[in-house]
C-alpha cells in the first residue's frame, strides 16, 4: 500500500537536494556573457546624473531640492498673478482665512458617499482598472518602441 506524499519528509528533502547538487554546472552562452559585461561597463561609465537620485553627490541633491522648491514657489506665484493680476494672492489668502466652507465641504462629501449606490462604485472601479490596464499597455508599447528595437 502506498503512503501519502509528505512534503515535509526529511529523506525526500535530502534526496531532492542531492539530485540538484549532482547536476552539472552550466556556463552562460558567450554572446550573453559579453552582452552582460558590456552593459555593466556602460553603466559604470555613465555620468552620475544618469544614475539614481540616491547616488548623486549630496551637494547636487541639495541643490536640486532647493531649485525644485524655488520652481514650485515661482509657479504658485505665477498662478496667483493669473487668477488676480491686480491683487495677487489676495483671493487665495481670503479663501484660506475664511474656514467656514470646510465643514460644509465635508458634509457634502459625506452626503454624496451615503447616497452613492454600489453600482457606481463598481463602475468607478472598472473604469480605474481599465485606465490602469491602458497605462500598462501604453507603457509596454513605448518600451518596445524605444528600447526593444535596438
Amino acid at each position: 500500500m502506498n503512503t501519502p506524499f509528505n512534503p515535509n519528509e526529511p529523506q525526500l528533502e535530502r534526496f531532492i537536494d542531492q539530485a540538484l547538487r549532482d547536476q552539472p554546472l552550466r556556463r552562460a552562452p558567450a554572446d550573453l556573457e559579453s552582452k552582460v559585461m558590456a552593459e555593466i561597463a556602460r553603466r559604470a561609465a555613465a555620468p552620475w546624473w544618469q544614475g539614481s537620485f540616491s547616488g548623486w553627490p549630496v551637494a547636487a541633491r541639495l541643490l536640486f531640492i532647493v531649485a525644485s522648491a524655488g520652481l514650485i514657489t515661482l509657479v504658485l506665484k505665477a498662478s496667483a498673478l493669473i487668477i488676480d493680476p491686480i491683487h495677487p494672492g489676495a483671493r487665495s489668502a481670503a479663501l484660506l482665512a475664511d474656514v467656514a466652507w470646510i465643514p460644509s465641504l465635508f458634509m457634502t462629501i459625506g452626503q454624496v458617499l451615503r447616497d452613492l449606490s454600489s453600482f457606481w462604485v463598481y463602475v468607478g472601479a472598472a473604469i480605474l482598472g481599465a485606465l490602469y490596464l491602458t497605462l500598462f499597455g501604453v507603457s509596454a508599447a513605448a518600451y518596445r518602441t524605444l528600447y526593444a528595437a535596438r
